[in-house]
């Protein structure tokens, strides 16, 4: 069925204002999230080969630590407190855990909370 051409409208300018706004904000959270992720991403990298050469096998939990905080320093990542890395040693195997949350503001009163965890093991 064929409406007349007098039903047949295109979208408001309050409704084009309402989609620019969503996407804006989007975006927005997009600028504000996505470096942590990929500091994130960097450090889980760094934990991973740190696991995978045979060198740090036997290295002590402090030592491991030293490694890396300088490899974070390297990959330019300097906001990051040493206390949200915990190293544990127990029965044969080494575990190397980043826990953490970062909290960033988007916009006014409105932050965003990202929770990170990574965990590696090896014997």
């Amino acid at each position: 069925m064929q409406y007349p051409n007098k039903y047949q409208k295109g979208m408001s300018i309050t409704g084009w204002i309402t989609i620019i706004a969503v996407v804006l904000f989007l975006i927005l959270l997009g600028v504000r999230m996505v470096p942590s992720y990929m500091e994130f991403y960097s450090m889980s990298k760094i934990l991973e080969s740190i696991k995978d050469d045979p060198q740090y096998r036997r290295t002590a939990p402090k030592q491991l630590r030293k490694i890396f905080d300088r490899r974070i320093n390297i990959n330019s990542i300097y906001d990051f407190d040493p206390k949200y890395l915990k190293i544990d040693r127990s029965k044969g195997q080494t575990s190397m855990i980043l826990d953490y949350s970062i909290k960033k503001p988007v916009i006014g009163n409105v932050s965003v909370v990202m929770d990170f965890h990574k965990e590696v093991d090896w014997k």
